[in-house]
Parts: C-alpha cells; sequence; structure tokens
C-alpha cells in the first residue's frame, strides 16, 4: 500500500481531533484561543483593510461580520480574518512562525453561521484546523518564513480543515480540501519588510480560500493530493526543504492549541521579547534621561523582520524593535495608543529610537523559532551599564499571561466597539461555547 501523502496524513489527524476525549488543559486552552480571537478580531474591524473592504463589498448574507453586518460566507471569512491580524494582537505558534488563530477561527465562524452548526462543532473545527495549520508551518519552517508569511500559506491549510469539519467532510475529501487550499495559498514577506498596510490580507486571504477549498471538496472539487511534497509542491515552490515530519506524526501528543503565544503587545511578536527587557530595566529604576545608548541582541530573523530603524508610519513602528524599545523606556508600557502618527512624531520617543542598535546573538538565534528571546542592554550617561536578557517573550508558553490578563485584553478590545455589556454577555458566551446549540447564539452586537 502506498505511504498516505502528507494532505492524506493531515486529514486523518484532524479526524481524530474532531472525536476524541479532551483533557481539561485542551479544553482551556481552546477557550482563550476563541475569546482572544474574537478580542481581537472585534478590535481590529473597525481600521484598516478589513474596514475598507467591509465598506466597499459587503452586501449581507448568512455569516456574520463581528464589527457588525453580514456577508457571504467567503467574504466573512475573508474580512474577518482580516480584521483578526489588523492589530498585530492575535495568537502564535512559535515553531511554525504563524499566527493560526486569524484565518482559522475566521473561517470556521464564517462556515458555522452558514451551516448551523453547534458550539461543540465549532470548537472540535477551530481545535482540528490549528493543529495542521501549526504542523505544516513547523515543517515549512524558516526556509519558507525567509520569502512567504506562513500565515498565508499553512493557515489556508489550516482554515480548510476547520471549513470542512463544519461541511461534514469525509476525510478523503478533507485531504482535497486540504490540496485545493494548497494552490490558493499565498502572502509575500516583502509586504511587511517595508512601509504598507496590505499584511493583514495575508490571514483574509488565507480564511477565504480555506473555506473556498472545503466548499469545492465538498461538491466533488479534487486537488493535487501530493500538492504539499510534489515535486512542484507547496514545500519545493516556496523553497522551504522538509520530510513533513510534524504532519505526518499521527494523533499522538498534546494538541499544539496548548502551546501558542497570547500577544500582550500590539506589534510584531519579534519585538517582544526586547519589550520585556525594557520594560524590566525600567521597573527596577532606569530613568529613561540616564540613557546614552541602548544595544539589543537578539536572533537573526527579528532583525529582517522588525529592524526598522526610523519608522514614520504606525505600520512601520509595529515592526520596529528600536521604537517598542524607545515606547517602553519612555512610558513603562506598549499599548494600542503608543502607535499613533503623534507619538511617530515625538523627539523624545525618535530620538531614543535612534539610540537602539541591534545585533544578532548566536545563542538566542540557536534557540529560534522555538523560543524568541533578547537581551537589552543600556549604557547611562554615567556610564554604568545595566543588562536583561529575557530568553521567553511573554505571553508564550514558556512565560504564559495570566488568565486575569488574557480576560482584561478581551474587554479592553472588545467593549470599545460592543460596549460593555455586550462584550460581557460574548464572554460568557465563548466561555460556555459548548453548551450552544447553535454558534449564531454568540451575542455579535450589531449583526444579524
Amino acid at each position: 500500500m502506498a505511504e498516505p501523502t502528507v494532505a492524506q496524513s493531515l486529514a486523518a489527524t484532524a479526524a481524530g481531533l474532531r472525536v476524541c476525549d479532551l483533557s481539561s488543559a485542551t479544553r482551556g486552552a481552546l477557550t482563550r484561543t476563541v475569546l482572544d480571537w474574537f478580542g481581537v478580531a472585534i478590535g481590529g474591524s473597525a481600521e484598516g483593510p478589513a474596514a475598507v473592504i467591509g465598506r466597499g463589498l459587503v452586501a449581507g448574507g448568512p455569516s456574520r461580520l463581528v464589527g457588525g453586518g453580514s456577508a457571504d460566507a467567503a467574504l466573512a471569512a475573508f474580512v474577518n480574518g482580516t480584521a483578526a491580524h489588523t492589530l498585530e494582537l492575535d495568537d502564535i505558534y512559535a515553531p511554525g512562525l504563524v499566527h493560526p488563530g486569524a484565518p482559522v477561527v475566521a473561517a470556521a465562524l464564517a462556515v458555522a453561521d452558514l451551516a448551523g452548526a453547534s458550539g461543540v462543532q465549532f470548537e472540535r473545527a477551530v481545535l482540528a484546523g490549528i493543529e495542521v495549520a501549526c504542523r505544516a508551518a513547523a515543517d515549512l519552517g524558516p526556509p519558507h518564513y525567509r520569502r512567504w508569511h506562513t500565515t498565508g500559506t499553512a493557515g489556508a491549510l489550516g482554515a480548510a480543515v476547520a471549513a470542512a469539519g463544519l461541511l461534514h467532510l469525509d476525510q478523503h475529501r478533507t485531504a482535497h480540501a486540504i490540496a485545493l487550499a494548497a494552490t490558493m495559498a499565498g502572502g509575500l514577506q516583502q509586504t511587511f519588510r517595508r512601509d504598507a498596510a496590505g499584511k493583514p490580507l495575508h490571514a483574509g486571504h488565507a480564511a477565504q480560500s480555506g473555506a473556498l477549498a472545503a466548499v469545492a471538496a465538498a461538491g466533488g472539487v479534487t486537488g493535487a493530493l501530493d500538492a504539499l511534497e510534489g515535486e512542484a509542491g507547496l514545500a519545493a515552490a516556496t523553497g522551504a526543504p522538509t520530510s513533513w515530519t510534524a504532519s505526518r506524526q499521527g494523533t499522538a501528543g498534546v494538541p499544539l492549541i496548548e502551546q501558542l503565544t497570547i500577544k500582550p503587545y500590539p506589534c510584531c511578536g519579534h519585538t517582544f521579547a526586547a519589550i520585556d527587557g525594557a520594560l524590566a530595566l525600567r521597573a527596577a529604576g532606569l530613568q529613561p534621561g540616564r540613557v546614552e545608548r541602548i544595544e539589543v541582541a537578539t536572533y537573526h530573523t527579528a532583525l529582517d523582520v522588525a529592524g526598522a530603524p526610523d519608522p514614520r508610519t504606525v505600520p512601520a513602528a509595529r515592526f520596529s524593535i528600536g521604537f517598542a524599545v524607545a515606547v517602553a523606556l519612555l512610558e513603562g508600557r506598549v499599548t494600542r495608543d503608543c502607535f499613533s502618527p503623534a507619538w511617530l512624531g515625538d523627539d523624545a520617543r525618535r530620538g531614543l529610537t535612534e539610540r537602539v542598535t541591534l545585533t544578532v546573538d548566536a545563542a538566542l538565534d540557536d534557540a529560534f523559532p522555538a523560543r524568541r528571546g533578547a537581551a537589552v542592554t543600556v549604557t547611562t550617561r554615567d556610564g554604568d551599564v545595566l543588562s536583561r536578557t529575557v530568553p521567553d517573550r511573554s505571553g508564550s508558553p514558556g512565560n504564559p499571561l495570566t488568565p486575569e490578563a488574557v480576560a482584561a485584553k478581551f474587554t479592553g478590545l472588545a467593549e470599545p466597539v460592543l460596549g460593555a455589556d455586550a462584550a460581557a454577555r460574548l464572554a460568557a458566551h465563548i466561555r460556555g461555547l459548548s453548551d450552544l446549540a447553535s454558534v449564531r447564539e454568540l451575542a455579535l452586537a450589531g449583526t444579524t
């Protein structure tokens, strides 16, 4: 018997996760992931490309938009997936360099609304979709990420699996949905290595592609089942040689949803460890006016992706380690309001940003991508040298946010859009998701 293709292996894993018993830890991770996704997506729904596309294209349909209104399922997946990636606050699977929740939950919500799925069916679709996205992303690895945004590629595979589960596709058709998503996947690194605002579209497109792939497979459209490992498949086409070990390992082990990073800061995750180090120095008594120079030593990819030395716009600032460290030292916090045109033009912030130099630390580079660390060293005007090393950034499995911090993040993002009562109602529904007869019971204020 021929060895299953990678798409078939991933489909088998997804099938197992739809019916297996879940530990309390996995159930907790599911709730945390869905709660975080809704907060981040709702917060991002009113600005950036999600708002622009929503205003231009939305004309009503069966699937709800988190910011209000509704659309056909594919467009809802696109808009909500884009919204979930707009604020740079969505979850991360570090070993895979991927934001799995943004596309997977967006596709799941759109198709669950369309199909009238229960809360349990929605949860299982999210669990399976995130597992597949994370495994494929880990296999594609840093060589793929050098030129491709893994959220747009592996994320599309996970979105297809989530949608396939909600459409009750069997393993065979789920494998074809994965293969079809692979041929529609995309997302160029260049989009966020320059001053551009298109990065959130990668998550939206992945969600939409996954939903479309599942619907196509449900109707009998076939994909190339070796679309991932074939001689002209996704890995080969994107310069990512791999044996697909993670994707082929079966259902053994802890579901990867338990290993997601929940982001505490609204900027690129490659800046987080440096922010943590700067905040620790400030908390220890460092006064920003004493700073002569700052050195941040971290892993190479952080410099490639978040090394913008002189950010002039909000998208660029979110990808600038120097700006993030300057804000952390000056303000003792890094929050949404820190990323605004007014803050970018402030002389004190610009002056401190210019004093930051970035270098590669060999040990931290070797630990990447599973661990994301940084060392922040400040030399003061008096000649003192102060340093903090953070081996695991905030929000990561090795340095997780508290449940209270996750809840506060949701409230801070959802309340300004929904209002306090509606945000609290939605949070309660998410925490009781498995009891909902229909996902449409989720209280998205202003939606139909």
